[in-house]
């Protein structure tokens, strides 16, 4: 059975025969590397490519993580950038590993291995990649199954914009929303949520400042970047996702024809496409798997997640 360097058996999440692809924006909220720790423990197929690219410097932060969980058998490949990517960069100063190749080739990754294995991609930063993957790939929108984190509905803590992933890549957001089949959206409605909120006071961030190994050094100073910028906190939707991804029920959705404005935000009208977006996250029921996924850091306190009967 794989393991880890720390001796984690990789969880059978799902079906083996299936392929996961983590597009990520590591280098920037901290949820980012914490989905990233997730998925290296439970995803035996594996491949992660990077959104939101600032010169190949997010793929060499995912390789080094990766490495230092013990998993570089996981392919990492540099993908889009943005005009004002080196803004959303936390590690610019930091030596980080060289990925070799172009950056172009992480689209052409995933539609290769889509023709040969059935393949989920886990969107957790802009859409660009998503688009461009639909745009030239068209035959694949009804064979990828798209779980992607961000958009929201009913309210949300920035309500005159689209969230975060959506809204710095707009016109990406757009394409691959119409493009797509069926995509599972985990809204930020949800995940906005007290009980996914880790703070720099939770259990989780002293476990990293007191724990001595390579991995919890470099969060600890992810940590560091990260709340010296956003002192209110980094929420966990990433690492939900990647539940709802590898099949832990953690998540309601519901299937409603639902209009992507020019500015990415998110409107229900008839005249809309059907788009699959939750309706609730049982915060519980994540707990209770993310706890099992990790279980040394106590993460049910971690990040402030009970057993309660609060309201989702």
């Amino acid at each position: 059975m794989l393991k880890n360097q720390i001796g984690w058996d990789l969880d059978k999440e799902g079906d083996d025969s299936r392929l996961f692809v983590l597009d990520s924006q590591i280098g920037w909220d901290l949820d980012e590397l914490i989905a990233l720790w997730v998925a290296a423990r439970i995803i035996r197929r594996l491949i992660v490519i990077t959104s939101d690219e600032t010169r190949g410097r997010r793929a060499g932060l995912a390789r080094l993580v990766l490495d230092l969980l013990g998993r570089p058998e996981v392919p990492v490949a540099a993908g889009s950038e943005l005009a004002d990517s080196d803004t959303r960069f936390l590690f610019a100063d930091y030596p980080l590993p060289r990925i070799p190749g172009p950056h172009s080739d992480a689209v052409d990754i995933v539609a290769t291995s889509a023709e040969h294995a059935p393949v989920t991609v886990i969107g957790l930063g802009a859409f660009t990649n998503i688009a461009a993957l639909l745009y030239r790939h068209p035959h694949l929108s009804e064979t990828i199954d798209l779980v992607l984190q961000g958009g929201w509905l009913d309210h949300y803590r920035k309500m005159p914009r689209a969230s975060h992933n959506l809204h710095i890549d707009q016109v990406a957001a757009g394409v691959a929303l119409r493009m797509a089949h069926r995509p599972r959206l985990l809204l930020s409605t949800h995940t906005n949520h007290p009980r996914l909120r880790v703070t720099p006071d939770s259990p989780l961030v002293d476990w990293f400042h007191t724990t001595d190994t390579p991995f919890a050094q470099l969060a600890e100073l992810y940590c560091d970047h990260w709340f010296a910028r956003h002192p209110d906190g980094s929420w966990q939707a990433d690492s939900v996702a990647v539940a709802v991804a590898v099949g832990a029920r953690v998540a309601e959705f519901v299937t409603e024809p639902i209009l992507v404005g020019p500015d990415a935000r998110l409107h229900r009208n008839p005249a809309g496409r059907p788009l699959t977006v939750t309706t609730s996250i049982d915060y519980a029921a994540f707990a209770a798997w993310l706890s099992r996924i990790i279980p040394e850091i106590r993460l049910q306190q971690a990040i402030n997640l009970d057993t309660g009967d609060d309201d989702q």
